[in-house]
């Protein structure tokens, strides 16, 4: 009699935890759904400190690289802007610093084809922004890592360092060269 007792109590408590669970998970859905359908594309991680660097290099030349996009995502307080740059690539290894030169980030040593500074972002952009992100994370984590000599460098980084996403070897952004076309657009 008390293990049939035993087997029923456990039975209960199993059963009621599996069905609060599931009320959680319905929960933090509703919950999720409100705050992206109630939230704008805002980007309030970028103010007039931080700023977000997305960048892609495609591997136009194999294990050297290639050509590097770069957008910089910026505020000045109030409204949100992007400057994009393209550099390219070559089979030749960077020229070496000036000596006393201020240092530069590793793709401002390559020949700079275009850039477009000072854009002032719409919030259809924004969302594309957010979605380029959140795409680079998706494709990150759900990748398998394995050694490689070449493919695309695909990156977010902001300026604090506190968020960084690279993945290598990588694919073609999509959500970022839907950002990249509607910028030089503009």
């Amino acid at each position: 009699m008390r293990k049939i007792l035993l087997t029923f109590i456990i039975g209960v408590v199993f059963a009621n935890g599996a069905n609060k669970k599931d009320e959680l998970t319905s929960e933090n859905q509703s919950d999720l759904e409100k705050a992206q359908s109630t939230n704008e594309s805002e980007l309030e991680y970028i103010d007039r400190w931080n700023q977000i660097e997305l960048a892609q290099t495609d591997d136009k030349y194999g294990e050297w690289g290639g050509d590097s996009d770069i957008i910089l995502i910026y505020s000045d307080g109030e409204n949100v802007f992007a400057n994009y740059s393209r550099y390219l690539g070559s089979y030749e290894p960077p020229m070496p610093p000036k000596e006393n030169e201020k240092p530069k980030k590793w793709y401002e040593y390559k020949k700079l084809e275009r850039k477009i500074d000072s854009i002032e972002l719409s919030v259809d952009q924004i969302g594309l922004i957010e979605n380029a992100i959140l795409e680079l994370t998706k494709t990150k984590i759900n990748s398998e890592t394995y050694p490689s000599h070449s493919g695309f460098v695909n990156s977010v980084i902001s300026r604090d360092s506190s968020l960084i996403i690279e993945d290598y070897p990588s694919n073609e952004w999509k959500s970022f060269q839907r950002l990249k076309k509607n910028i030089m657009e503009k």
